[in-house]
């Protein structure tokens, strides 16, 4: 647990935040294209940066998001742009498209990609891929043979560092009591941690006010 709160960085200067919960997910993105796997199977819970992993993939391989319509597009051959086989591609909550009884739909996507043999495709979950909603056993199948990563959500002593380590680099100084108090209050997310964070830097700058409780509560 120490060694969780302790080493993390921040990437990119966008606030993506590395810690041991999600630096072997974050470190695979960063080596592609030097994948050993053409399928990335990325799991975590809500609001852990599954999300916005994918978009700092994105914009390191061009992939493309998505959706029912881009499938059936691509299926179609009426998406033109979409329909080269050379990109690269990502399916964000592949659980909730599943629900929508998409299932033969992505089988079909991934055959075609493991066919071609040059592109990568990227797909989350909020639940591993033995818990997906599928009844077909070779999409299943297909999807167990990729890379899967786990990405965990923040504990209250992350989002404390998160939080803390944020102000002090804006030069704010605030004791663990009311860090504490935030923590217990929050959503667990590394993006909210980094909301709350953000919020004290600019109301203490506009008001000019001491970081008390009283402030904090305002500010929650």
């Amino acid at each position: 647990m120490k060694q969780d709160v302790l080493n993390f960085r921040f990437e990119n200067k966008k606030d993506f935040y590395v810690t041991s919960k999600n630096s072997l997910a974050f470190e695979l993105i960063q080596k592609w294209p030097n994948w050993n796997n053409q399928f990335f199977f990325l799991y975590g819970p809500s609001k852990c940066g599954k999300t916005t992993m994918c978009k700092i993939w994105q914009k390191k391989s061009k992939a493309i998001f998505l959706d029912k319509k881009k499938i059936e597009e691509f299926f179609n051959n009426t998406y033109k742009k979409d329909s080269n086989l050379h990109n690269n591609w990502i399916l964000d909550n592949v659980d909730f498209f599943l629900k929508k009884k998409n299932d033969e739909k992505l089988l079909n996507f991934i055959n075609i990609m493991k066919e071609k043999k040059n592109s990568f495709f990227l797909m989350t979950s909020k639940v591993p891929p033995r818990q997906l909603s599928t009844k077909i056993n070779d999409l299943l199948s297909r999807i167990l043979d990729s890379l899967v990563v786990q990405v965990h959500e923040p504990d209250n002593l992350l989002l404390a560092k998160i939080i803390k380590k944020y102000l002090e680099e804006r030069e704010i100084k605030i004791d663990k009591k009311k860090i504490d108090y935030l923590t217990n209050r929050i959503e667990r997310s590394y993006q909210f941690a980094i909301k709350i964070a953000k919020k004290i830097d600019s109301k203490s700058l506009e008001s000019h006010s001491n970081i008390s409780f009283r402030f904090l509560k305002k500010i929650l």
